[in-house]
């Protein structure tokens, strides 16, 4: 037998189901692996012994099922009541998965759940559940510390794997969702080493864990990966909440699950969040709320890539609902020192003592620091990590501006939106000016797009016509990318210019400086990383208007604008 027999026999498994093109092979797998697992344990029904016996005759395969689809223990019943998939195995596979499951009758297997649910992840194009790298569950479960004696609730589809993991160390894991799908969780508890209890239910709308319809049963920890970007029903999102759980209001189900843990458990809450609702308007009140109440203690920055399926920004938040934490500690562990490619799909946290070591410091590291809940209201409660853990360039930046005389650049510019939201078929053209057309060092090419407006809207948006000098900035999409309108662009009539929706018009409307002195400002080193810090969303890079018009600029001396202009020239 090969050193791993656990991962031979799951290799052997898939493999026979691939080769019967069985397409639920995730779930066929988890059930044949938890007959082994109860045949090991002598609970199989009726005194049924697992050999190859029972491939000689599909009856007695039959028999066997029959009787598990029996039994009083509800975990075992609900697996193999849910479908008929291993009644119908065709009589070939069935032989050899009886004759693979009873090679390893006498043989230990080493954490099968957790090798299976790897398995699982790995090749979940399939899956329903978005699922995160094995190494977060296992990142979330170190976070909790010790479980002797403490309870643990897991909610979501996604958090079925900490479940697995967990439950190594606990037997008082209770795990709760909305995914029913193959009573997947019921096959993984039965595999497990020790059992976790499994509701299929749905925590929001109607939360099975509870002492009374206005009181929730209380755990210990919790954890949630939670479905991204999914909104809530209109209903929850107003509050109308019997366990007065959504006091923050809130639209999206990440934010409810938030809310729903901190009711449902009162040590610790570790979860996962999208970008967005780290710096977006939307969630500010949900943020204002657990940092005021000193229930944030840290947020995790994880690299893109960490979920199957997607390359959706992600961070962890770890909740003390009790409060007291005065401050927040952020940490960036998207470097080489924590990660390392997996597949060509997917990558894997390492070193995860040393993250838990560097959360539960005070110091100021490279890829992490702690912030004062103060400064933390005076940055409107935004919580984005790459704020505030600066890598070299952005502290060297950061220096720079805190040792030099700055204005704001809504203090010398104004800010002209380019075509109309609404362009309508009119007797008019005017040429898109777009990300496109900006090359690597900013000269703007004569643009090929053609758009057709009316008079009306032409006149009304005098003010977009790109003037010589403009500076155009991308706000979406390739977001920061500079440039600056040639000086012989025309600027009436048919044929003229206009920025299209992704960007803005950065006019210059102060002597203090020069339009030309102002983009090269803007293109230099400083300035790149300044706009580069203002860059938010992993799926579609974009810069907040707001925050771009208090953009620091150091303003350049007579003599240094001279420099930057011929240089631009």
């Amino acid at each position: 037998m090969q050193k791993n027999p656990t991962q031979k026999l799951i290799k052997d498994l898939y493999e026979l189901m691939h080769q019967h093109r069985i397409r639920n092979d995730d779930e066929t797998v988890s059930k044949l692996m938890s007959i082994l697992v109860l045949s090991k344990k002598n609970q199989l029904p009726n005194d049924i012994k697992l050999d190859e016996s029972l491939a000689e005759y599909k009856g007695e395969w039959l028999k066997l099922i029959k009787a598990l689809q029996a039994s009083e223990d509800t975990q075992v019943q609900r697996l193999f009541s849910y479908d008929d998939s291993l009644e119908q195995l065709p009589l070939p596979l069935l032989h050899n998965v009886i004759k693979v499951l009873s090679k390893y009758q006498e043989v230990a297997l080493e954490n099968p759940a957790e090798k299976l649910i790897n398995t699982i992840v790995l090749n979940s194009s399939k899956m329903s559940a978005t699922l995160p790298d094995l190494s977060v569950s296992i990142l979330a479960n170190t976070l909790l510390g010790d479980k002797k004696g403490k309870t643990i609730y897991a909610t979501a589809p996604a958090s079925l794997p900490f479940s697995v993991i967990a439950s190594a160390e606990s037997q008082a894991v209770h795990y709760e969702t909305v995914n029913h799908s193959g009573m997947l969780a019921d096959a993984l508890s039965i595999i497990s080493e020790n059992r976790f209890e499994v509701s299929y239910s749905d925590p929001i709308e109607k939360p099975y864990y509870s002492v009374s319809k206005s009181e929730l049963q209380q755990f210990d920890y919790g954890v949630s990966f939670s479905p991204m970007g999914a909104t809530l029903p209109k209903h929850i999102s107003d509050n109308i909440d019997g366990y007065d759980r959504f006091i923050v209001q809130t639209k999206k189900i990440e934010s409810a699950n938030i809310l729903h843990l901190i009711k449902q458990c009162q040590d610790k809450v570790v979860v996962s969040v999208t970008e967005g609702i780290l710096f977006s308007t939307m969630e500010r009140d949900l943020r204002q709320y657990l940092v005021d109440n000193g229930m944030l203690k840290a947020v995790i920055s994880l690299p893109s890539g960490i979920w199957n399926g997607t390359s959706v920004k992600t961070s962890l938040l770890v909740i003390e609902p009790y409060g007291n934490n005065e401050s927040v500690r952020f940490i960036d562990v998207t470097g080489d020192q924590f990660v390392e490619k997996t597949t060509r799909r997917l990558v894997s946290l390492n070193n995860i003592d040393q993250i838990v070591e560097y959360i539960n410091s005070d110091e100021e590291l490279t890829c992490a620091i702690s912030v004062s809940n103060e400064l933390l209201r005076s940055k409107d409660y935004d919580l984005d990590t790459s704020a505030y853990v600066l890598d070299v360039k952005e502290k060297k930046a950061a220096s720079i501006l805190e040792n030099a005389k700055t204005v704001t650049l809504d203090s010398i510019v104004r800010f002209e939106r380019g075509l109309p939201f609404k362009h309508e078929e009119g007797d008019h053209i005017v040429l898109e000016v777009g990300a496109n057309e900006l090359n690597e060092i900013g000269d703007i090419a004569e643009p090929t797009k053609e758009v057709k407006i009316s008079e009306v809207e032409l006149n009304k948006n005098q003010s977009g016509i790109l003037q010589p000098n403009d500076i155009i900035l991308i706000l979406k999409g390739s977001a920061g990318k500079v440039g600056i309108v040639p000086e012989d662009v025309p600027t009436e009539g048919d044929r003229c210019w206009m920025i299209n929706r992704s960007g803005i018009v950065i006019r210059v409307n102060s002597d203090l400086i020069d339009a030309k002195a102002l983009y090269a400002y803007l293109q230099s080193d400083l300035g790149e990383v300044q706009l580069n810090s203002l860059v938010k969303g992993a799926s579609i890079p974009n810069i907040s208007l707001k925050e771009l018009k208090t953009l620091p600029v150091i303003l350049p001396t007579l003599e240094e604008q001279q420099q930057d202009i011929d240089i631009v020239d």
